[in-house]
């Protein structure tokens, strides 16, 4: 499957007034921007890059949609500009239904809807090497000494890598060791990370694919590496093997207990 960056232009906004009276880009001086999760369209942006399925982008191009953020803070109004292909509309459609409420525009202290166009562009990632059967190269591993020993997928050996106690035990260890941000605007959501399996059982080259903000990818690393217990390698022909582990962790909303 083919593999996109995104690069996100600068938003277009459109405040209407009533009087059909429409400015691009800048709101005038007695308006007050909608503010989304305690900031801009920066946190909006941050939302939307959390929730998007990219793997549903199927070439590179720009996709195109428009809402209203109504008096209410609620998104309405959904629809697609400009379409890339169907697949990525229908996500960007879903991502924005779903889509929590904004602090609304404010114009003399009265809040006022307007329209937002958001326009996404994709591109073609550079076709990186493969993690395999093969060496992977030490750029990739970063400056580990045993770097330029061979790595495994996990679903390619014979004899999978296991926690002491199972899998459940070692998510329980992160469930009881992760700091949740002490935010009521923390939503929680889905950490996906990697790392490597050495032939000791260590954890080494922990990289965080994809995290949710408030520093909770530095968290994620600090969990992962304060756990003592070691796991049972991989075994291929017999003999333990480095391995390559992905792990999707789910990590609570703040509650402020």
């Amino acid at each position: 499957m083919k593999k996109f960056s995104i690069l996100v232009f600068f938003f277009c906004f459109q405040v209407n007034y009533g009087q059909g009276g429409e400015y691009d880009d800048v709101y005038p001086s007695d308006v007050i921007a909608p503010i989304f999760d305690g900031g801009g369209m920066e946190k909006f942006n941050e939302y939307v890059n959390k929730e998007f399925d990219y793997s549903k982008v199927t070439k590179a191009g720009k996709l195109a949609a428009a809402f209203t953020i109504d008096e209410e803070g609620i998104l309405k109004n959904i629809r697609v500009l400009q379409i890339l292909d169907t697949e990525s509309a229908v996500e960007i459609i879903r991502v924005l239904k779903k889509c929590p409420k904004w602090i609304p525009a404010l114009r003399g202290g009265k809040p006022f809807s307007v329209k937002i166009k958001y326009p996404m562009v994709f591109t073609k990632k550079q076709k990186k090497e493969s993690i395999n059967d093969q060496s992977i190269s030490e750029n990739h591993l970063g400056d580990n000494q045993n770097s330029k020993k061979s790595i495994l997928e996990e679903k390619a050996v014979e004899f999978k890598p296991k926690f002491s106690g199972g899998l459940s035990i070692f998510y329980k260890y992160i469930a009881d060791n992760f700091r949740t941000p002490q935010l009521f605007s923390f939503k929680g959501g889905k950490i996906l990370v990697d790392f490597v399996i050495d032939i000791d059982g260590s954890l080494t080259n922990i990289n965080v694919i994809k995290d949710l903000g408030f520093n909770t990818k530095n968290e994620t690393i600090r969990v992962l590496k304060s756990c003592k217990t070691k796991w049972t390698p991989g075994m291929q022909n017999g003999k333990p093997v480095r391995c390559l582990y992905r792990l999707p962790i789910n990590i609570p909303s703040y509650s402020g207990e």
